[in-house]
């Protein structure tokens, strides 16, 4: 398969069938710890060079030789899914399609422009990650695309928790040595 894969057990969306709708490593971020090493296109821009009709044509086929296998469809992957221009028409179009919940998980880092804020509203649950709490964490843990700043990102995950709609788990995953000292631990409850 090209755009889907799993299912993938997990610990919080039981049988997660992944949807990958951007090209390999197309990413506002350049994560140090990134399981699928060094970000090859870092950008902020909108890319839609995946068809979402592919997705869905390929998702069907799926679905219909695996019947009752899938407990989510997760909108992630290699690359940050909210650069998708049409995130939004595809959630809403697997929702029109399929009585499965839709899971979002993004690194967050757009949810400050209202279009991006636009897409995710669709989906049933948003994953949102949160590595840093100052701006120099962000820049070794995350090195974002230079047009992004903490601030922003922060804005963004309080808009998204403004939002009616879909339900937030907020992601947080603590670095030895980076990101786990007491103070940023106080300010990551405080955040």
């Amino acid at each position: 398969m090209k755009y889907i894969f799993g299912p993938v057990p997990s610990r919080r969306l039981g049988w997660s069938l992944g949807l990958d709708i951007l090209p390999y490593k197309t990413c506002s971020y350049d994560c140090i710890y990134c399981e699928l090493g060094p970000t090859t296109r870092l950008t902020s821009d909108p890319v839609g060079l995946v068809e979402p009709g592919a997705v869905l044509t390929e998702l069907e086929s799926f679905l219909v030789s695996h019947p009752g296998q899938v407990d989510f469809l997760t909108v992630s992957g290699s690359g940050e899914p909210t650069l998708h221009p049409e995130l939004g028409e595809l959630i809403r179009a697997l929702k029109r399609r399929y009585a499965l919940p839709v899971a979002l998980i993004t690194n967050g880092s757009l949810l400050f422009r209202p279009e991006v804020l636009e897409r995710v509203r669709a989906a049933d649950l948003v994953l949102p990650s949160l590595d840093a709490v100052d701006p120099e964490t962000l820049a070794a843990v995350n090195r974002p695309h230079p047009g992004l700043d903490l601030d922003s990102l922060l804005e963004g995950l309080l808009a998204l928790g403004r939002l009616p709609g879909p339900r937030l788990w907020l992601e947080i995953l603590f670095l030895q040595g980076l990101n786990d000292h007491p103070d940023q631990i106080a300010r990551f409850r405080q955040v």
